[in-house]
C-alpha cells in the first residue's frame, strides 16, 4: 500500500513540477506576442505610457534638433481597459504604428517613428528625424488598419539637456 501511495506522490509532484515550468516558460512566449484583433494594449515612450520626455540635441539658439540615441518606444499588450491611455486592435489589426503627431510649432503634422507586429519589443525613437527643441506633442499608437479600433496616446515633451 505504501509503495503505491509513494508512486502516486511521486507522480503528483511530476505533474506538479511540470505545470509550474509550463506556467514559466508562458512568460517568455507573452513577450513575443503578435499584434492581431481585438486586443488591448498601451503604448509607452522611454518606458512610460503617460506623460513622458523625449531629448533632443539642438545647436545654439536652434528652435529645432534631433532626438539623443538610446531612447525608445514599445507597445504592450494589456487586459481590458482600466485606462483612457489604452487602445484597442479593433476587427482587422495585424500592426500598430507609432507616430509624433503635431498639432502646432517649430515642426507640424505626423513623423512616423515605428510599425510594431509584436508586443513587448523596444524600438529605438529614430535620431535622423526633426523635432522641436521644446514643447509637446503627442505619440500615437494607432492600429493599422484602423477600423473600429482606437489608438493609445501618450503626451510627450521635449527638451534640451544643453538649454
Amino acid at each position: 500500500m505504501f509503495r503505491r501511495l509513494g508512486s502516486r506522490i511521486a507522480i503528483a509532484s511530476g505533474l506538479t513540477l511540470a505545470v509550474i515550468g509550463s506556467l514559466a516558460a508562458a512568460s517568455p512566449a507573452q513577450a513575443a506576442a503578435t499584434v492581431g484583433p481585438h486586443q488591448y494594449f498601451v503604448g509607452d515612450v522611454f518606458g512610460k505610457t503617460a506623460q513622458s520626455v523625449i531629448e533632443v540635441t539642438c545647436a545654439g539658439v536652434a528652435t529645432t534638433g534631433h532626438p539623443v540615441a538610446g531612447q525608445t518606444v514599445e507597445v504592450a499588450l494589456v487586459l481590458p481597459p482600466g485606462s483612457t491611455t489604452v487602445g484597442y486592435t479593433g476587427d482587422q489589426a495585424v500592426e500598430i504604428d507609432a507616430a509624433l503627431i503635431f498639432p502646432s510649432g517649430a515642426v507640424t503634422g505626423k513623423i512616423p517613428i515605428a510599425t510594431f507586429t509584436q508586443y513587448f519589443l523596444q524600438l529605438p525613437i529614430p535620431t535622423s528625424i526633426t523635432v522641436p527643441c521644446g514643447g509637446s506633442a503627442v505619440m500615437n499608437f494607432s492600429p493599422y488598419p484602423l477600423d473600429s479600433g482606437r489608438p493609445s496616446n501618450v503626451s510627450v515633451t521635449f527638451i534640451s539637456p544643453g538649454a
